[in-house]
């Protein structure tokens, strides 16, 4: 018999514990849809029906109640032995996950600092767009954008960002009527971190009629086509800070939106942070935080 679906106990047991898929979504940093995939691939492999479901709402049957009091004390165990093992391997290693277009723009230039401070820390940096499992498994840190403090995470903020047009000074010297808040003939630039372009169009007056559209799935990339004069991209003060120094973008619309999201850093709240991961929490505090005695 082939052994049981590990990830899909994992994820039962948290669906289990909620009564609720898109809560264990939450806890997991997947989609609901990735939860109800990995529970009925647990229920093929059973032969059981772990949940009922409805149009509105999930709960357990006789048999998974049963089996969710007796597998997840023994999951628990597994996971708990599994980290303390990992930590006695990990001695001098932090692994910290990130945005990719905060870990280029704003990350990575400051890492000299931590390095010259700590050299004896091993830094694991991951940069990717996707969210993994705040729990422990995948990394000890994280930097997100999230709408809001997250009560079931150590959440801190680290910027309260604020969303501008910018575009480079080719761009606005080949469209001046961009000062006036007239888009006529221009080209928006997209990407999945600032998708509020109608709510600047409202709040901003602007006016006009775009002619063309660029979409991207990465901040990093939007940078760089609105930097190479391709058209206007909506982005943060934040991300845009050392471009607008340099002179390679520009502020044509003086008008900016607070952002739906900010960036935060977060952990378990019941993660056992060894010194060098409390020693990096410090150093991300102290460089990237607006108020680093708070912000919770």
């Amino acid at each position: 018999m082939n052994p049981p679906p590990l990830k899909a106990l994992h994820y039962f047991c948290i669906a289990a514990g909620h009564q609720n898929f898109k809560r264990a979504a939450e806890e997991l940093s997947v989609t609901p849809g990735a939860v109800s995939q990995q529970i009925r691939s647990l229920e093929q492999w059973m032969g059981l029906q772990l949940f009922a479901r409805n149009a509105r709402q999930v709960h357990l049957t006789e048999a998974g109640g049963i089996f969710y009091r007796r597998v997840y004390p023994l999951l628990s165990e597994v996971l708990d032995i599994s980290q303390s093992m990992q930590r006695v391997n990990r001695s001098g290693v932090v692994r910290i996950t990130l945005p990719p277009s905060f870990a280029m723009i704003s990350f990575g230039p400051a890492l000299a600092d931590f390095r010259r401070w700590n050299p004896g820390i091993e830094l694991q940096v991951h940069a990717s767009s996707m969210l993994s499992p705040l729990d422990g498994s995948d990394h000890d840190l994280a930097i997100r954008f999230l709408p809001g403090q997250d009560r079931r995470l150590d959440c801190t903020c680290l910027a309260r960002l604020e969303v501008v047009v910018a575009c480079s000074p080719d761009y606005l010297r080949r469209h001046p009527s961009l000062r006036s808040g007239n888009l006529d003939g221009c080209t928006l630039i997209h990407d999945h971190l600032h998708q509020d372009w109608q709510r600047m169009f409202r709040c901003a007056g602007l006016r006009g009629t775009p002619v063309d559209n660029l979409y991207f799935d990465q901040a990093i990339l939007s940078h760089q086509a609105a930097e190479g004069g391709l058209g206007l991209l909506l982005t943060d003060r934040m991300l845009a800070g050392p471009a607008l120094e340099r002179g390679a973008l520009v502020m044509p619309v003086a008008v900016a939106l607070p952002a739906r999201r900010h960036l935060f850093l977060a952990h378990r709240r019941d993660a056992n942070l060894g010194p060098e991961a409390i020693a990096l929490k410090r150093w991300i505090l102290a460089h990237f935080a607006a108020d680093p005695a708070g912000g919770r």
